[in-house]
């Protein structure tokens, strides 16, 4: 028998909207298809500053935390008391969410966690809210994200999932995704439906990824499945969310890279833009090879912090150098920014390549946009003038407050995931408040393509 499908919800008190519940009628679905148990699994989580304040109040925090866990269960179970036609059971954990979900479904040897989200874009957006997102990095299994949607579908809404929209890239990791998809869902009353579908790029001939589609469909068929394909050409996201909803898909399934934490978060994810840009559920497959190797470098290698990559002692002006003086260092030593410091060191703000450049800004109450420049509007014919004035202006007057800074000690993935949210290019190092060096997003990039190839990756 097939292991359970885990379905990570919240009670209506903590999500009003009912987001998690979202999930449920897709959970269901597999869970009756695989003749497997449904798991609706719940994490209460209490952190430690929250037990640490509950303590100095005098709280009994155990007796407490032992109410919430009941409190939990019940909310729970009054939501699988809902579900009809498949063997229904409850869970209720105490922990960090992302983390006990992972362990609990590597347990109990899941086949499939089912998860809802908002399609948000970004890190903490990514494949939606932290929790999803941390998942999605961490979990062994296929993973299903459904969209959240109004009206809440009923426990027991009947889920379509024919035809299964599958984007190939000519791998046979991408493949894979193909063969989890009809695993999970391949054993209705009816033969699944499937599409392949690859989208060209500007310098690929359409003759071969036509064989190469025709004859992986050929494959199908043989095994009884009914099998169309097509491709299209276009960005990548938005392209197959378009032919989802041409074909009228009923899910999506893709292998992602098998890449988590920083090298996810800055060279983004192909599913992460196909959730954004669809409302079809999107059934993400790890490949497997891939996973393996990722779980053995996870075990064994030591995070890289911000003291490893970093730029030390880097090129610095004070506060009364002119902007014509910082253009021309930048320009000579080819930095994208530099930091402006006090006499002791300290920062006092950032000049980027990009402080340069005309930005259509859109003026108040009206409908039209006009460049600014150094915080002043101007028309065509007055950017000259601007950029003469300018070059008088000292760092000082022009440096913005750095978005993000960073420690020593900070973490590659934390840096990469600040960087990423406040879509910043260059992070500057402090140590008590003094500079002591610079980290760019290419020196992220570059340490993460080092350190992987010293794994053997």
């Amino acid at each position: 028998m097939a292991g359970p499908v885990v379905v990570p919800v919240l009670p209506t008190y903590l999500d009003p909207e009912r987001v998690t519940h979202c999930a449920i009628p897709y959970g269901r679905a597999i869970a009756q298809r695989l003749g497997s148990e449904l798991v609706l699994l719940s994490v209460v989580e209490i952190t430690e500053s929250l037990r640490s304040y509950l303590e100095a109040e005098g709280e009994q925090v155990e007796r407490l935390i032992q109410r919430w866990l009941e409190q939990r269960r019940e909310a729970i179970s009054r939501l699988a008391a809902a579900v009809d036609g498949v063997r229904t059971r409850v869970e209720v954990l105490l922990g960090e969410p992302a983390k006990e979900i992972v362990a609990f479904a590597n347990e109990q040897q899941a086949a499939v966690i089912v998860m809802s989200s908002h399609g948000r874009l970004g890190v903490a957006r990514l494949l939606v809210g932290s929790v999803t997102f941390s998942v999605m990095q961490r979990a062994q299994q296929p993973a299903l994200v459904v969209r959240a949607r109004v009206p809440i579908p009923a426990p027991n809404a009947p889920v379509s999932f024919s035809p299964v929209l599958v984007p190939l890239d000519g791998s046979s990791l991408a493949e894979e995704a193909i063969d989890t998809a009809l695993a999970l869902i391949g054993q209705g009353r009816e033969p699944l439906e499937l599409h392949l579908f690859h989208v060209l790029t500007n310098d690929e001939e359409p003759a071969r990824w036509e064989d190469y589609l025709q004859s992986v469909a050929q494959r199908l068929r043989d095994r009884g499945y009914p099998v169309t394909w097509s491709l299209g050409r276009g960005p990548v996201a938005e392209t197959i969310a378009q032919e989802a909803v041409q074909r009228r898909a009923g899910l999506i399934a893709m292998g992602t890279h098998g890449l988590s934490g920083v090298r996810r978060v800055l060279l983004g994810s192909t599913a992460e833009h196909v959730l954004h840009a669809t409302t079809v559920p999107l059934l993400l497959h790890r490949p497997r090879a891939v996973r393996r190797v990722l779980e053995e470098r996870h075990a064994a290698a030591e995070p890289l912090r911000a003291r490893d990559i970093m730029t030390p002692n880097p090129i610095t002006v004070g506060p009364d150098t002119t902007l014509e003086q910082v253009a021309r260092l930048m320009l000579e030593h080819q930095i994208g920014a530099v930091p402006v410091v006090d006499a002791e060191g300290r920062l006092l703000g950032l000049i980027r390549e990009e402080d340069f450049l005309a930005q259509e800004r859109p003026i108040p109450f009206s409908a039209f946009r006009a460049p600014q420049l150094f915080g002043h509007w101007v028309g065509p014919e007055g950017i000259e003038r601007i950029y003469e004035e300018a070059r008088k202006l000292t760092a000082s007057q022009v440096a913005h407050p750095a978005e993000v800074t960073a420690s020593e000690d900070t973490t590659l993935s934390e840096l990469a995931q600040r960087m990423v949210e406040a879509n910043v290019r260059h992070v500057p190092v402090l140590r008590d408040g003094k500079l002591v060096g610079i980290v760019t997003r290419h020196d992220v990039l570059k340490a993460i393509a080092g350190h992987s190839r010293g794994r053997g990756a």
